[in-house]
């Protein structure tokens, strides 16, 4: 187990939900240094566990609307967020051809706005 993150498994695939607040600062696509350690992790159970699995890395955002970043909207920085992720998971040895980045901006939130803010890693197991 990591801490802060959830992991659940339903439907063919496990699904790890990274709060946002561990992984970046407000507004923010850089990821925090202690990011880093949760991320080295999960890219580990990557290459040992799932190396041949489809990962699917989703940002999401909360619904407040984007006023002093450069981000256009919810929806550009959910996927900014995503990229980083997958850039540092790739650095870290994991197979760029089996990652794959989206962003759903404010569209799908969670019962709060800190809950909202997250970035899910979603292994598909039945392909």
């Amino acid at each position: 187990s990591i801490p802060g993150v959830e992991a659940d498994r339903v439907n063919g695939q496990i699904t790890v939900r990274i709060p946002g607040d561990i992984l970046f600062s407000s507004g923010k696509i850089g990821l925090k240094k202690s990011a880093r350690s949760t991320l080295d992790k999960i890219a580990g159970i990557i290459r040992s566990d799932y190396s041949e699995k489809t990962i699917r890395i989703a940002g999401y955002t909360d619904s407040d609307p984007i006023r002093k970043s450069k981000w256009a909207d919810n929806l550009e920085l959910s996927l900014q967020r995503a990229a980083a992720v997958h850039r540092y998971l790739q650095k870290q040895g994991v197979n760029p051809k089996q990652l794959y980045a989206a962003g759903h901006g404010q569209w799908k939130p969670r019962e709060t706005k800190a809950k909202s803010r997250r970035v899910e890693l979603v292994v598909v197991l039945d392909e």
